[in-house]
């Protein structure tokens, strides 16, 4: 496609490369190092561990505690109107009996009157939402379960060595949807931010693998390996350097912090060749719309 707009723009004499001025779409590029680091932890929960050398909550955790689970879980609780409005009443309940009390992580005593959330296997933030919702209801969702007394629900119990490694899943994928949301919600042209933020999700994710969920550490760099690849093609593609250049808070200033030395050599070398383009153009233009200053 690109081969073909830059044959179409070069016969009506509008400069384009087909290389230099294509943009990755960056929700597709984080669902695809999502979608990997889902995969890995369904296909390969042990990751780089096995079953001797895994710690013990960890091989507990991840025998049940992928998103199947918690999808069964959700399809038990949502499979009736019914259910849906006894799930309501357990949590309004609760909330005026103070039954959550020091059972919330927020130290609170109230829960919202939330619903439980179902994902879309092709949609990894839909995957996140789903996850944080269950951990935010699980004290009532647990009470509803134990109230209720059906065998269809018993099974919808999680040990608290499965609530802490779906808490660590659910870690890994709030920094994507952190940065996802805050570049969506720009009113401005985003350009510019695109490949800070990948950089940004890169450390944040290194710095989870490496320091504070080591179990995960396979995983995450699955993700990680993804999302690379993407940046370093990125980087070969002038028009996301130019778009950080002429933004007046960034300029070379981060390229210089972040970057190869060749990259930032690269940029320099675009940016010069953009505005000589453009220099020479305006004086061409000027000069047929003002014949007689030529003579």
């Amino acid at each position: 496609m690109m081969i073909a707009i830059e044959g179409e723009l070069t016969r009506r004499g509008i400069p384009f490369h087909r290389d230099g001025n294509r943009l990755r779409c960056f929700p597709h590029v984080v669902n695809i190092a999502c979608q990997a680091f889902i995969e890995e932890v369904k296909k390969n929960p042990f990751g780089t561990y096995d079953e001797a050398t895994s710690p013990h909550s960890w091989q507990v955790g991840t025998s049940e505690s992928h998103g199947c689970t918690v999808r069964s879980i959700v399809s038990v609780c949502r499979a009736s109107g019914q259910r849906r409005q006894d799930l309501r009443k357990v949590i309004a309940e609760g909330n005026s009996s103070g039954r959550w009390a020091g059972k919330l992580p927020d130290g609170g005593d109230k829960l919202p009157l939330y619903q439980l959330l179902r994902d879309c296997e092709t949609r990894w933030s839909s995957t996140f939402l789903m996850i944080e919702r269950l951990l935010l209801l699980y004290p009532a969702i647990q009470a509803f379960i134990i109230d209720r007394e059906e065998s269809e629900l018993e099974r919808c119990h999680l040990t608290k060595d499965e609530l802490n490694v779906l808490r660590d899943i659910h870690q890994v994928l709030e920094i994507p949807h952190s940065a996802q949301e805050a570049l969506s919600a720009e009113r401005m042209p985003t350009l510019s931010m695109a490949l800070p933020v990948y950089e940004l999700l890169i450390q944040k994710w290194t710095v989870l693998a490496s320091q504070t969920i080591p179990e995960l550490s396979h995983h995450i760099n699955v993700a990680l390996q993804k999302l690379q690849n993407y940046v370093r093609e990125a980087r070969k593609t002038r028009i996301y350097a130019l778009a950080m250049i002429v933004n007046p808070d960034m300029k070379f200033e981060w390229m210089q912090q972040y970057w190869e030395p060749q990259d930032v050599a690269n940029a320099r070398k675009w940016i010069l060749e953009a505005m000589t383009k453009f220099r020479t153009a305006e004086r061409e233009a000027g000069k047929k719309q003002h014949p007689a200053l030529n003579d």
